[in-house]
């Protein structure tokens, strides 16, 4: 049987684990909702794609990239996120940015609120992740 030392360490990692999961499958689901298209019942007007094919993130600083639809439809397969995601480090307080850089996106949030919406469920987003992770860890 282990000291109660080793048992709190490997108490404590499991925690960190959970936390860190907790983190990066709450945002990733947060980004999810924000990307969802009308037709699906989400708040994002899809016409070419382009506006959530513009979607980045960065760890540290805000996310950039092609700002002008240079024409033609977009195939939106969700990739941008997850790459910053796989970088991001809660436990180091670090600063995880997710943005849409499309030079329309301002306009289209504050007329659509597609990321509005999507943050105003991050305490149930929070909750429901936390539930599965503590199940899996």
């Amino acid at each position: 049987m282990a000291d109660f030392g080793q048992q709190v360490a490997a108490h404590a990692e499991r925690y960190k684990k959970r936390m860190r999961a907790v983190a990066k499958e709450s945002v990733q689901q947060t980004v999810a909702i924000a990307q969802q298209p009308r037709g699906e019942g989400g708040r994002m007007r899809v016409d070419t794609g382009f506006l959530r094919a513009s979607i980045a993130g960065n760890v540290g600083s805000m996310p950039s990239g092609e700002s002008e639809n240079p024409g033609g439809a977009f195939n939106y397969e969700g990739t941008a996120t997850s790459v910053a995601l796989l970088k991001w480090n809660p436990e180091l307080g670090e600063t995880l940015y997710i943005g849409w850089v499309a030079n329309y996106s301002k306009y289209r949030e504050s007329q659509d609120g597609f990321l509005r919406g999507s943050v105003e469920l991050w305490p149930r987003t929070v909750n429901e992740v936390a539930q599965k992770v503590k199940a899996l860890i």
